[in-house]
């Protein structure tokens, strides 16, 4: 079993093994106690938009995830934005986060 902080740091990559991201925060659900979603760029001591950025251009919902283990695996229909920007459609819009009200 691993732990989340074993989570940091580690690669992201799509199922065609395109290079996403290192894994750099964690998003849980409070009530649940589950991931939500792992983000590639930092959610600390940033702008409420600059996080709305994040969110959405920068992470991937861990419903997503086929795999952890040395690396994160996406499955196909992860709605994954890889380097480049090339794909900006997240499959999920959080309506509240740790962070406060987003849209």
């Amino acid at each position: 079993m691993m732990h989340i902080s074993e989570l940091y740091g580690i690669d992201i990559y799509s199922e065609g093994a395109k290079y996403v991201g290192k894994v750099n925060d964690i998003i849980l659900n409070l009530e649940t106690g589950k991931i939500v979603r792992l983000t590639t760029e930092p959610l600390r001591s940033v702008s409420k938009e600059k996080a709305k950025e994040v969110l959405k251009e920068k992470s991937v919902l861990y419903k997503n995830v086929s795999a952890v283990g040395d690396i994160v695996i996406l499955g196909a229909s992860s709605g994954v934005v890889e380097e480049g920007g090339a794909e900006a459609k997240p499959s999920y819009t959080p309506r509240r986060s740790l962070l406060g009200r987003t849209k």
